[in-house]
């Protein structure tokens, strides 16, 4: 007979594997960074909405991106900016909602390989920096 406890145990590896398969490992992983108010929304993307202007944003990112590693190219018109950091590419693009709130997406990768992680840390100081 199976005990309670092992059954339970299958049915969490169950539902972890089928997660896992549906491409939502992320929503997992990330259940925590609402403290930085942003969700991953694919392997190597995070975003989120700020209640700043683009101008107070694109300052905040550009500072960021410049002490966490160099700035490749600034397109201020466009809202982007593409660094290197840690190794890999960073795009940082801001998209204006309304004149006081702006989405902040945040894409990173190294070659091919998706960097949630540096997404997510690029994400957070801007954040605090906007707090500042």
């Amino acid at each position: 007979m199976i005990s309670s406890r092992m059954r339970c145990l299958r049915c969490f590896l169950v539902l972890v594997l089928a997660v896992s398969a549906a491409g939502c490992a992320e929503s997992l992983l990330f259940i925590g960074a609402g403290a930085v108010g942003g969700y991953a929304v694919s392997r190597d993307t995070f975003e989120g909405v700020t209640s700043k202007g683009e101008e107070e944003i694109w300052d905040s990112a550009h500072h960021v991106a410049s002490i966490m590693g160099t700035i490749e190219e600034d397109n201020r018109r466009n809202g982007q900016i593409i660094a290197r950091i840690n190794g890999a590419r960073v795009t940082i693009t801001m998209m204006p909602i309304n004149l006081t709130t702006t989405k902040l997406r945040i894409k990173a990768r190294k070659g091919i390989i998706p960097r949630i992680g540096t997404a997510q840390e690029v994400y957070a100081k801007i954040n605090t920096q906007l707090e500042e």
